[in-house]
């Protein structure tokens, strides 16, 4: 798809991949072997507009399209889904830093986070609180210099590998009086709480952790944005967040593309390569068409939200359509490799597991469409 790429956006792309295949490919293998990540590999990547392309210049980022952080996603979603998921969660982080943070906690916590030198996580999902993001029960009750939290966070990506986050928790008064939920900045170096990780499928090279907060102290000058407009920063910075995923479902299947087109062509059976067979040609054309037509969606959205459109619509499409693909990409890409496929020494293993992730976070592939059901008939199957 060429063709609806720009100069800037084809280089961009090129250089992304290139760096990727020859820097970060080589290294996917071992770590997920020992479910481990290169931390120190990630300021290189911001270079390409990672994480940086969702702030603003005036803020310290690139100010970047977002097309151009669309590409950037697919690339990385073809790579490596922890890749992908990682620099998804720290760019949803700095994007509500750009949009929030005032100038001491810019300098405290956005500016690390765009060098390079600090990571946050992002806390939003509670075990009551998933796609009902407005059911959050973790609490902040005012005291005379902060806040003390008590509640617990769920599935909060690489949470051990911060030393910040952004939590999303009801501001309560010494009267019992809810306030909304509100944005606080927890630095793991002044506020005590839990963390631990919860073993999971796919995306190996990540943690899944739950964060617990009993009676945690937050001072009061890490409350980010207005007391009560929580959601609104969190549901913004999703949004994103849910394109992202779609591109990186993209990535992921242009990368079963690219695998299956390769094993297809080497291995025989029959006194002869199996791509010569039509069942065969079946399942990798029915690869390419889902890879291209989620591209499209893709691409649509981002240059609707460049177009200056809010993009909800086009982005939870996006994220159902790319996700839902994505696993049959995965699924077919498999079942050409037969036993081989089944193994993890194959690539299409790992891609078998990190595409089931794909139609989960940032809203299920159910939530997406009654997101899109409510937009086209105008009535909410939710509230």
């Amino acid at each position: 798809m060429s063709a609806l790429l720009s100069e800037d956006e084809r280089a961009l792309r090129d250089a992304v991949r290139s760096f990727l295949d020859k820097k970060v490919a080589p290294l996917v293998a071992a770590h997920e072997k020992a479910r481990t990540f290169p931390w120190e590999l990630l300021p290189r990547l911001y270079d390409f507009g990672y994480v940086r392309g969702g702030v603003p210049e005036a803020k310290g980022g690139d100010g970047l399209p977002m097309m151009m952080q669309a590409i950037l996603m697919e690339e990385a979603g073809r790579c490596w889904g922890s890749l992908r998921t990682t620099v998804n969660v720290q760019g949803m982080v700095a994007r509500v830093l750009g949009a929030a943070a005032d100038a001491g906690q810019a300098e405290r916590f956005l500016r690390p986070l765009l060098e390079g030198r600090r990571f946050g996580w992002f806390g939003l999902t509670e075990p009551d609180a998933g796609s009902d993001a407005g059911a959050l029960r973790t609490t902040a009750r005012r005291t005379g210099d902060g806040f003390v939290v008590n509640g617990s966070k769920l599935y909060i990506t690489n949470a051990l590998g911060c030393d910040f986050g952004i939590l999303f928790a009801r501001v309560v008064d010494s009267g019992g009086t809810d306030h909304g939920v509100t944005g606080l900045l927890v630095d793991a170096a002044e506020s005590r709480f839990g963390v631990h990780d919860i073993p999971h499928m796919p995306l190996r090279s990540t943690t899944s952790c739950e964060l617990t907060f009993d009676d945690t102290f937050v001072p009061a000058a890490n409350v980010l944005g207005p007391i009560g407009g929580g959601l609104s920063l969190g549901m913004a910075a999703v949004n994103a967040g849910r394109l992202n995923m779609a591109m990186g479902a993209v990535g992921l299947s242009q990368a079963c593309l690219e695998e299956s087109i390769r094993f297809c062509r080497q291995r025989e059976q029959f006194g002869k390569v199996i791509a010569g067979f039509q069942l065969v040609q079946q399942m990798v054309v029915e690869i390419a068409t889902l890879t291209e037509t989620s591209r499209l969606l893709g691409y649509h959205a981002a240059r609707s939200i460049d177009a200056g459109e809010p993009g909800r619509y086009e982005c939870s499409m996006a994220k159902y359509y790319c996700g839902e693909s994505a696993g049959r990409a995965a699924t077919l890409a498999l079942q050409l490799h037969g036993g081989a496929g089944l193994m993890e020494e194959s690539p299409v293993e790992r891609y078998f597991r990190d595409a089931r992730e794909a139609t989960i976070p940032e809203g299920t592939s159910q939530i997406q469409i009654l997101h899109l059901g409510k937009a086209l008939l105008g009535h909410s199957a939710l509230r």
